[in-house]
């Protein structure tokens, strides 16, 4: 079966070890494609053996180019797209699938972090490609390069119907390899197989979508202080590139300095990418969290439930869930319990939750005001009480709980919420010996959230009658 794949060059050139600062750092970056390869189905390929020898005359970065689709084919991997990915790029362990946005078109992100850079570069490409093309030639015959179209060659996507495009660009390479090199070695010094990339894909007018979502563009990151963190607003420490970013690229700095960074930011964030919650981060990555949406519970609070209820005893329980709202938190409990029954209020709700849980045939949503009407709902084993957040109504919902149910496990949500009496209620609860604290999950204290309030305390926990 056809598998999108990440074609991955990591070509070790010891004569130019020094030059780039050793080649250390491609551990970092490899760890990060490996796990998100696996947790999105997809096949990683490295490309640490050169088809080529002579690592002068055909660098490791045309190498990565022009035989990648001979590379996969000697290999007899049966691909669908591709993603060549530079191995000075790491990405973030819940980073989305960006095979899912290609529309199976050329995709790559323009690249405009080093204009004078990309200037020089495309004039210095320029004589190579002026008697070979003219599609790009103005009234003059002077070559035109489109800068606002340039893209970066280190993360490129494309499939099999670009096959021909590669099968060119490597015969245009051979065939003027001798002016390649000496511009690449003494006239131009830079961009290598990146801008003569830029002038194939404009003059044989490939269509490039051009419109990943920013957090994939992330380079340069100091020139854009993506090191540093919101020290202003007492948030925690994290930089923004890992904070905000989805695919960090280590480009634009020193590189005797490359290696050290990404080992840094490695071990910042190794954590997060746990073989052993593969399976969590599959079901959490489809749903958005409380960092992002107003409505609904953070990754973390959800990952807990996932946690706890993990084991096999839990696995034929039903769950009742007052006040699913948008549908959100209801998708990720149905890939836990045998049965969820989603209680809301506001029909819009059940409507945006039924479209999420389309798929789901373990999930009914049920519409009823719980302050006003009957309770005439199935038994569950677990009652998640998310509903009214006054003190009255966690009084009420955890009273009618305990009166309507048999002896639940109660999950509640909100305990850390400022704005709420959630907090209140419940401490009185478990003073009087009517709840038992079992586990305070979710988000810890100065947690910021969607709705612009943060944290106070631990986001929820689940109790015993």
């Amino acid at each position: 079966m056809k598998k999108n794949v990440v074609w991955w060059p990591a070509i070790v050139n010891e004569e130019h070890k020094d030059k780039y600062g050793g080649y250390e750092y491609f551990e970092y970056s490899r760890k990060t494609w490996e796990y998100w390869c696996k947790k999105n189905d997809c096949l990683f390929v490295p490309f640490t053996e050169p088809v080529e020898k002579d690592l002068f005359k055909f660098r490791p970065n045309w190498q990565k180019a022009i035989f990648v689709f001979d590379e996969l084919e000697r290999m007899g991997i049966e691909y669908d797209q591709i993603a060549l990915v530079d191995s000075s790029f790491m990405v973030r362990w819940d980073a989305p699938n960006f095979f899912d946005m290609t529309d199976r078109r050329f995709t790559a992100w323009r690249d405009m972090d080093n204009m004078r850079w990309i200037y020089e570069s495309i004039q210095g490409y320029k004589e190579i490609f002026q008697p070979h093309m003219t599609q790009l030639s103005d009234a003059t015959g002077v070559h035109k390069l489109d800068m606002s179209k340039y893209v970066n060659s280190g993360f490129m996507v494309f499939n099999e119907e670009h096959k021909e495009l590669f099968d060119g660009f490597k015969r245009f390479y051979l065939e003027n390899i001798k002016e390649f090199r000496k511009l690449q070695d003494e006239k131009v010094k830079k961009g290598t197989e990146q801008t003569p990339m830029n002038y194939w894909l404009q003059t044989n007018n490939v269509d490039v979508n051009i419109d990943l979502p920013l957090p994939f563009k992330l380079t340069h990151l100091q020139r854009k202080e993506l090191f540093s963190h919101n020290w202003q607003l007492n948030e925690d420490q994290t930089p923004f590139f890992i904070k905000y970013g989805w695919n960090y690229s280590f480009n634009g700095i020193p590189k005797e300095q490359r290696t050290d960074i990404m080992q840094q930011t490695w071990n910042l964030i190794k954590n997060k990418y746990n073989y052993d919650n593969l399976e969590f981060d599959k079901i959490l990555d489809t749903m958005p969290h409380k960092d992002t949406a107003k409505y609904t519970t953070s990754r973390k609070f959800k990952e807990d439930i996932l946690k706890f209820f993990s084991d096999d005893k839990y696995k034929d329980l039903t769950m009742i869930e007052l006040g699913s709202c948008q549908g959100n938190s209801t998708f990720v409990y149905s890939n836990v319990f045998k049965k969820v029954y989603g209680v809301e209020l506001d029909s819009w709700n059940i409507e945006q939750s039924e479209k999420k849980c389309k798929d789901r045939d373990n999930v009914e949503f049920i519409q009823k005001d719980i302050y006003k009407e009957e309770w005439d709902f199935p038994q569950a084993d677990v009652v998640m009480i998310d509903a009214g957040h006054t003190y009255q109504h966690l009084i009420h919902d955890i009273q009618k709980t305990m009166s309507y149910f048999n002896n639940p496990i109660v999950i509640i949500d909100d305990y850390g919420n400022p704005k709420t009496d959630v907090r209140k209620a419940i401490d009185e609860m478990v003073d009087k010996n009517i709840i038992k604290l079992s586990e305070l999950i979710g988000e810890d204290s100065g947690f910021l959230t969607a709705a612009g309030w943060t944290m106070n305390d631990k986001e929820g926990g689940i109790f015993n009658i």
